[in-house]
């Protein structure tokens, strides 16, 4: 049965949906229906069993007015009337009961439950009262009229005494029903108050979270970043934290030194709940910009429905690096340009000083003039000594380090897209060049495998040492590239049919930058491809060792 109309709701007007979807119309008909469905089972039975009591006008009469309420019950707008004229439904039904059961044993007074545990349901214990009353009388009124037998009279007392206790224990569950919805509805508001109270301060803490320059990120110990600011994402090119593909800009141990293997990233230390200071850091971006990073870790307080995380706070301090390099640059132009003439006031002063016909005093004041400038001079020394440029190292870069990290910095988005990654990397693979540049080629060749190899593909890199060569190549079985577009591979802006047809965004540039850097390194890099079949990218470099790259 549809939740009843609270009874002291104010009456419907006009704007109020339609009775169709009226919940309290929809009540309304229930109990007339339920009670309805009672007379006419029981009107059945007597037409099989007692057809004569139909003789009696009285008991047609009942039945009538029966189906005559039921009616218009349904007919009724009932969203346009107010709760008073609703009493009159179960207030007829009674009288129609009183009807039925009229001169009879008091068999059908058993009806009454109906109207009575309607009213008691919806209405105050005044309204119970007056149906009582109105049972009373009709009970009272058939007794007098009819034979009066003690029997009969004391079954119509039970009758009337099993109607008052019915009705007053509805009216009293209803009552406390009503109060404890109220207090429910009063809680809710409460709670709903609160939430909102709840959802502008967590707009006003994220608010202040992105308003910050310096980048926050919290790292649970999965390594997942569950919450990131947006200085953060800037400065990882990330536009969505839970994205499985690895961050576009890659952090590195040093200037254009060797990017950091994936258990020593930033998020990785992070996951693993260090805690350090300061940790200096290289980050080269998605715009080809290095950036010096100082990252702190913290330990955050965790609740038991709320996993253990770490705050991780990285500092953009590349203005402050830069502005130390110029000012030990500028240092030392400006000294090393002092010298010279400094030099040359105190080589004139000691030719003056060799000469024998110099007064006592000019001698005197010349030999403080010498004495200042050997200090200047000793200053000088110093000063371009402490900002002396140390000489870059000579970098031998291990080939199997770059392309491991590389594959696993791959791997969640190749499994994200179904692929398959096999490497086969074999070690002592050492290489005299430029770490971070050699990470780019290799990044640009596993990440066009990846983007263009459809879900169930498989990935192939193999590295190896071949007569005094490192050997580096990535075979897929991706959508290929057809024979007139291979030999314009390595144009620049040039991008296969298929790729473009792929949908999968890219400049044409990637494969260009790819085998500049391998040239760079005295390398050469040959790509074979056959469309729908898949692409072979090989890549060959002189190993650190053997002839010529000592």
């Amino acid at each position: 049965m549809a939740e009843p109309p609270i009874p002291d709701a104010p009456p419907r007007d006009h704007t109020a949906p339609s009775r169709w979807n009226d919940p309290r119309t929809r009540s309304i008909w229930q109990w007339q229906l339920v009670l309805g469905v009672a007379v006419a089972a029981i009107t059945v039975v007597i037409v099989l069993l007692t057809p004569q009591a139909f003789a009696q006008p009285v008991f047609t009469a009942g039945v009538v007015l029966i189906v005559v309420v039921s009616g218009l019950t349904l007919a009724v707008p009932w969203h346009r009337v107010g709760h008073a004229t609703v009493a009159l439904v179960p207030a007829v039904d009674i009288a129609a009961i009183g009807l039925l059961a009229w001169g009879s044993d008091g068999q059908l007074s058993i009806l009454w439950i109906f109207p009575i545990a309607w009213i008691s349901t919806y209405y105050t214990l005044p309204w119970l009262v007056a149906a009582l009353s109105e049972i009373a009388v009709i009970l009272t009124v058939d007794v007098l009229l009819t034979s009066v037998t003690p029997a009969r009279a004391v079954h119509l007392m039970v009758v009337l005494l099993a109607l008052v206790f019915i009705g007053v224990t509805i009216t009293t569950g209803s009552r406390r029903t009503r109060a404890f919805s109220r207090l429910l509805e009063r809680q809710f508001a409460q709670l709903e108050l609160t939430l909102r109270r709840v959802e502008t301060q967590e707009k006003r803490a994220l608010a202040l979270f992105n308003s910050v320059d310096t980048g926050l990120a919290r790292v649970d110990r999965r390594g997942v970043i569950r919450a990131a600011n947006d200085a953060y994402r800037r400065l990882y090119s990330i536009d969505d934290v839970s994205h499985a593909h690895p961050a576009a800009a890659v952090e590195y141990d040093g200037y254009r030194g060797e990017p950091l293997p994936p258990h020593e990233t930033m998020v990785a230390r992070a996951a693993r709940g260090e805690i350090f200071t300061d940790h200096r850091i290289w980050l080269f971006d998605t715009s080809g910009q290095w950036r010096a990073l100082d990252v702190s870790t913290s330990a955050v307080g965790s609740t038991p429905d709320e996993p253990e995380v770490t705050l991780l706070t990285v500092r953009d301090t590349t203005a402050a690096v830069k502005a130390q390099e110029e000012k030990k640059t500028l240092t030392s132009v400006v000294s090393h340009e002092l010298r010279n003439p400094l030099t040359a006031i105190v080589g004139h002063v000691d030719l003056l000083l060799d000469r024998d016909d110099l007064p006592a005093d000019a001698i005197e004041r010349l030999e403080v003039v010498e004495n200042a400038g050997q200090r200047m001079q000793r200053l000088i020394a110093s000063v371009l000594e402490t900002n002396k440029p140390t000489a870059p190292p000579a970098h031998i870069v291990d080939l199997q380090r770059i392309a491991a990290a590389s594959v696993d910095a791959f791997r969640p988005a190749a499994q994200t897209a179904q692929l398959t990654v096999e490497a086969a990397i074999d070690g002592d693979l050492l290489v005299a060049g430029d770490a971070f540049r050699l990470r780019q080629a290799v990044d640009n060749i596993i990440g066009n495998a990846v983007k263009y190899t459809p879900r169930g593909g498989h990935i192939r890199v193999d590295a190896r040492r071949v007569d005094g060569q490192i050997r580096f190549a990535v075979s897929d079985t991706g959508i290929g590239i057809s024979a007139t577009d291979v030999d314009r591979v390595f144009e620049p802006y040039f991008r296969a049919e298929t790729a473009r047809d792929s949908g999968v965004p890219g400049t044409g540039l990637g494969m260009v930058i790819t085998r500049e850097i391998v040239q760079q390194h005295g390398g050469r890099l040959a790509l074979t491809s056959a469309l729908g079949r898949g692409t072979t990218v090989v890549v060959h470099l002189a190993a650190h060792g053997s002839e010529g790259t000592e």
